[in-house]
């Protein structure tokens, strides 16, 4: 009797994981999404045993921080080097190490995305639909697999707006500011993560508004990584020799010319999913093995019609009584404020390359692009509770997709002609 019981409590412990969505399948469906996206991201992740895009910078960085030779990279600061340098460490300076800690976060990423919608909507059902959409896209699974910045970048920018939406305090606020100012050590744009957190934090009125204020520490937590990074590699680290080495980044950095590089794109392509980089690529046997970074199409669709509509819909219903009466059978009023935070959210960390200043690639639009599925996740957790039969066929056509794509996404070797076959002109 003791065993049965403890067997009929851990049915119910696991029952109560799963989602409860309106109809059985749709719930199986994003459970086979989660479990196919942890899966792809992990197998085989040690090939192809060369280089793939730009990891050669960020490997060779790592490898100087290590051994205390010279930074070969240009323009960032060195948190990104350091944190790839820990897989190095604990693996070896082979495929698995350059790859392990950016796998790691690119894990979390699916992590982040439940937790994050959960909170903002109250409702689980919109945290695991935000889980399986992140686990199927193929930019954030290409990225997981590849020894890259970019995807620590957004994982900590995820992680800080997080914070700073589960804050009820200064503890709250202070972990948010924290991996604030760890995002700006990966890349000065992590930064702007703070604008959707703060935001959080006025908007939510989970914790008291003058936390706001823990966001302070944000340049003393970019300062430490400078020092600590300038350190390692033997060069002078006082606080004015980090600000002159920032300097000197910067105006290198902005110095690149515009339009001259091949994989260029305007951040105003990018919804569009126009000129995606393949980051990996290798031919074994006849059969190629590819990694490119196409976000999910049928995700880019959802998400762009809801970064457009939204703001359309939420101003007529501020200024007419009548479309907000539309407007709140749908959004009450918390989630029009979790809508409204990760609307800010894209917007936030799309400003600088909006702005002109730099040099724009596909991959920048990997951060936004994560708070863009997370507004598509919450927007159809509100439909499955009147219309779940259309949101099944949405989430069967996602998981199509990414089954369809997953060849492309997680380096699956397949034929050339049916690489072709999956991948456009444009994104090859």
């Amino acid at each position: 009797m003791k065993g049965s019981a403890w067997l009929l409590r851990a049915k119910e412990v696991f029952a109560g994981l799963l989602p409860r969505l309106s109809h059985p399948t749709t719930g199986i469906a994003l459970a086979v999404m989660i479990v196919g996206g942890v899966v792809l991201r992990v197998q085989n992740v040690g090939y192809p045993f060369h280089f793939g895009f730009d990891e050669h910078q960020y490997v060779n960085a790592a490898h100087a921080f290590l051994v205390g030779g010279q930074d070969p990279e240009c323009c960032h600061p060195p948190l990104s080097k350091l944190i790839v340098g820990v897989g190095m460490v604990l693996l070896g300076n082979n495929p698995e190490g350059w790859r392990y800690t950016p796998l790691v976060f690119g894990l979390q990423s699916i992590v982040i995305a439940f937790l994050t919608v959960r909170s903002l909507f109250n409702d689980r059902n919109a945290g695991f639909l935000a889980a399986a959409f992140m686990a199927a896209d193929g930019f954030y699974l290409s990225y997981s697999r590849s020894g890259l910045g970019d995807i620590l970048l957004s994982c900590l920018v995820q992680w800080g707006v997080f914070a700073a939406i589960a804050s009820r305090g200064w503890g709250g606020a202070l972990t948010s500011a924290v991996f604030v100012g760890l995002a700006a050590s990966i890349k000065w744009v992590g930064v702007l993560g703070g604008l959707p957190a703060c935001l959080a934090i006025l908007l939510l009125r989970r914790a008291p508004w003058y936390t706001i204020f823990a966001f302070a520490i944000v340049p003393l937590v970019h300062l430490v990584v400078w020092m600590v990074g300038l350190h390692m590699i033997h060069l002078p680290n006082d606080p004015l020799s980090v600000v002159e080495t920032m300097i000197t980044r910067k105006n290198f950095h902005l110095g690149f010319p515009h339009h001259t590089h091949p994989l260029e794109s305007a951040w105003y392509t990018w919804p569009v999913l126009y000129h995606p980089i393949v980051i990996k690529s290798a031919v074994v046997a006849g059969k190629i093995r590819m990694a490119s970074s196409v976000a999910h199409p049928l995700l880019t669709i959802a998400a762009d019609v809801c970064l457009i509509a939204l703001p359309v819909l939420g101003s007529a219903a501020a200024l007419s009584a009548r479309w907000r009466e539309r407007w709140q059978r749908w959004f009450d009023t918390s989630a029009s404020r979790a809508l409204a935070i990760l609307g800010v959210s894209w917007l936030a960390t799309m400003l600088l390359w909006m702005s002109g200043r730099i040099v724009t690639y596909w991959y920048h639009w990997l951060t936004p692009w994560g708070f863009g599925i997370m507004l598509v996740a919450g927007v159809v957790s509100r439909f499955e509770r009147r219309y779940p039969k259309p949101v099944l066929v949405f989430v069967l056509l996602v998981l199509a997709g990414a089954t369809y794509l997953a060849p492309v996404w997680a380096e699956l070797p397949i034929s050339r002609t049916s690489a072709n076959l999956r991948l456009f002109p444009g994104w090859r």
